[in-house]
């Protein structure tokens, strides 16, 4: 893989999402997220916007050399970090969440196009980050975005 698989594979999953986000008013995404008990297809978008976030303050992170998490020496529990993600945005204006996830999304594609193909592909670049940037990327993106079709449908 190099950084333009990496790149159009973020891309291609991505569309589905920025589609359904674009296309459903504030009723539709206030609804309940199919599968998601207690979450809204609001819920759902303002968690993939998170999880682009953190790939892209990741990408940042290595490349600056600086753990985008200093201090937080928890044992790494996604439910939790799900469940965290879920509180801070239940609030949210469905139009701010459809803005934050299309702002994190360019903020992710920035990050990886900013990157080198070493940046992306060395392994363990950094002690807090075991194997690779472009792991940490597609497990945020492009293997995370299909999980979540079912609930914007």
């Amino acid at each position: 893989m190099d950084k333009e698989t990496l790149l159009r594979g973020i891309r291609d999953t991505h569309a589905f999402i920025e589609t359904a986000a674009a296309e459903m008013d504030d009723d539709a995404l206030l609804g309940p997220a199919p599968g998601m008990d207690g979450w809204t297809r609001k819920d759902v978008l303002a968690h993939i916007e998170w999880w682009s976030r953190h790939s892209a303050a990741v990408i940042e992170g290595a490349r600056s050399g600086i753990d985008p998490y200093p201090g937080d020496d928890e044992p790494w529990d996604p439910d939790a970090w799900n469940e965290r993600i879920l509180a801070e945005n239940r609030d949210r204006t469905p139009d701010d969440v459809r803005r934050g996830e299309a702002e994190a999304f360019t903020r992710l594609v920035a990050a990886v196009e900013g990157a080198t193909d070493e940046e992306l592909f060395v392994e363990n670049p950094h002690p807090w980050l075991d194997g690779t940037l472009a792991e940490t990327v597609i497990e945020d993106s492009s293997k995370h975005y299909p999980d979540h079709v079912a609930q914007l449908i």
